[in-house]
């Protein structure tokens, strides 16, 4: 399967007269561009190259780029290649610009969506966390796992620990989906206390990966 390549394509232009050809000394010639492209999975995705030329009407020879007159390239190209034929070979290009940014608007709206979480937290929050940023002995290895807030006061906040550790988040977020992590056995039972003040801190150093609410 062709995954990325380069092909090219025809462009037709116009017919132009006052130049006369070298192989029979007519005058008239019909211009055209060969513009060739990348292509990601078949969508014209970036312009690599543009060249224009000309054949005569009459025996059908053709010139191109260098073979034609530098002024005369430079005002076909200008004629042949408008943004109107041009644009769609930047398609796949347009694409992933819109893919890129709709990611950064995801992103941002998450970091503000968690943002919320942390300053107002709610019973059955799901802490994600980094173990080795709050208790000194945690394991290095399987470092990432779960805190779910059970009771809250106005200042503080007791949370159960989860007994599985992952050495990735995406372990954890997996259990969260499968609502694994929702069952009480997932805990352990000793609580674990923290004051709310302290959760932004926590956040921005990383002890909390991410915040789901279910």
């Amino acid at each position: 399967m062709i995954i990325f390549g380069t092909r090219g394509k025809t462009v037709a232009g116009q017919v132009i007269q006052g130049i006369e050809c070298p192989s029979c000394g007519k005058d008239e010639f019909i211009t055209f561009g060969v513009l060739r492209y990348f292509h990601l999975y078949w969508i014209p995705t970036l312009v690599t190259s543009k060249q224009v030329g000309i054949e005569c009407t009459h025996c059908k020879g053709a010139f191109v780029d260098k073979e034609i007159p530098k002024d005369l390239a430079k005002e076909i190209k200008s004629h042949v290649f408008t943004k109107k034929n041009t644009l769609p070979f930047f398609a796949g290009l347009i694409i992933i610009a819109c893919i890129a940014l709709f990611g950064v608007y995801a992103s941002h709206q998450s970091d503000v969506k968690e943002t919320s979480m942390i300053e107002q937290p709610a019973v059955n929050d799901l802490y994600i966390v980094n173990f080795t940023k709050i208790f000194e002995d945690a394991d290095t290895t399987y470092k990432y796992g779960v805190m779910r807030v059970d009771h809250l006061s106005s200042t503080q906040m007791e949370l159960k620990i989860s007994k599985m550790a992952y050495n990735k988040a995406s372990g954890v977020r997996k259990d969260i989906r499968s609502h694994k992590a929702l069952d009480d056995a997932y805990y352990d039972s000793e609580p674990f206390y923290i004051d709310i003040s302290k959760l932004q801190a926590m956040k921005a150093s990383g002890a909390i990966y991410s915040v789901e609410r279910i």
